[in-house]
């Protein structure tokens, strides 16, 4: 285990040091880092009430990428818990990274728009688009004509309903709060969001299922952080690396942190194979590391 997570630091440290541009003069290699590198803490944006990602429980967060923020944290070197920063919106997450108010987001699905704009990390989870409905539904693109879906404004399945669900009505909302507020209201026939999240607020909509069967617009869930945000970037890959090995190797408090959001006891139901067994093909994939125990 100790050369295994050895190698796994060196390929991340190296994984990331090809995405930095190159400093070829002297002058340039001496230079200060930008205040945008000198990143000591966690300093994080976060939608409320995204489960299994993201939830405020009083005042505490609580979800997934809080998980991962908290690895992150304790990589960078520091004992204090992230500081979260509440914005009411995708877009203003965003936005938050661009202005520098914040330094990271997790659990944020790709999309190759969004990856002009900002940097992705890791993965740490696998989504697609589901819908949330209380109709009589199985979600395919015959039965949502005509339809009004709700979706987050500015996201990655408000896209995915406009382009493979072009007869179905989009409802655009700022927040999941807002959404799940409609479909309880009966104003919206089913909500469109990540397929993790559908599972995890079945419970928030008594009646309510899941649809389809096989998720819309597969993508690779992450953190996000300002493209010049290198040294934060580099950090993260490391923290998310480790945290992945360590639930394939069983580490308990790790299997813990994981298992609680989208393991086989929570509200989404994942089995612990099926985690580890995508845990495995990120890192092998990316480090090219064999990842099983010898």
């Amino acid at each position: 285990m100790p050369l295994r997570s050895s190698a796994l630091f060196l390929a991340l440290t190296a994984l990331t040091a090809c995405s930095m541009p190159d400093k070829n003069s002297a002058s340039d290699a001496e230079a200060p880092a930008s205040p945008i590198e000198q990143i000591s803490s966690v300093k994080a944006v976060a939608v409320t009430d995204a489960l299994p990602y993201s939830a405020k429980n009083g005042q505490q967060w609580e979800g997934l990428s809080h998980e991962v923020l908290s690895v992150i944290q304790a990589e960078l070197g520091g004992d204090s818990s992230p500081d979260i920063i509440e914005v009411a919106s995708v877009k203003a997450a965003g936005e938050a990274l661009k202005d520098g108010s914040a330094n990271i987001a997790c659990g944020v699905g790709f999309s190759w728009d969004r990856a002009k704009e900002l940097s992705y990390s890791l993965p740490f989870a696998v989504g697609g688009v589901r819908l949330l409905t209380t109709a009589d539904i199985d979600g395919t693109p015959a039965e949502l004509k005509g339809r009004t879906i709700g979706v987050i404004r500015d996201s990655v399945p408000a896209s995915v309903v406009a382009k493979q669900l072009p007869e179905a009505e989009p409802k655009p909302f700022d927040s999941p709060a807002a959404a799940l507020d409609a479909l309880q209201q009966g104003t919206v026939d089913a909500i469109a969001n990540g397929a993790l999240w559908a599972k995890a607020n079945l419970d928030a909509v008594p009646g309510s299922k899941a649809v389809p069967e096989r998720p819309y617009g597969r993508s690779a869930v992450a953190c996000v952080v300002n493209p010049e945000n290198h040294a934060l970037l580099a950090k993260a890959n490391v923290a998310i690396a480790q945290l992945l090995q360590n639930y394939i190797d069983g580490d308990e408090e790790s299997t813990t942190r994981i298992n609680r959001w989208i393991g086989p006891e929570s509200s989404v139901g994942l089995s612990g194979e099926a985690i580890a067994a995508y845990y495995n093909a990120v890192l092998s994939t990316v480090t090219g590391i064999n990842t099983q125990p010898d």
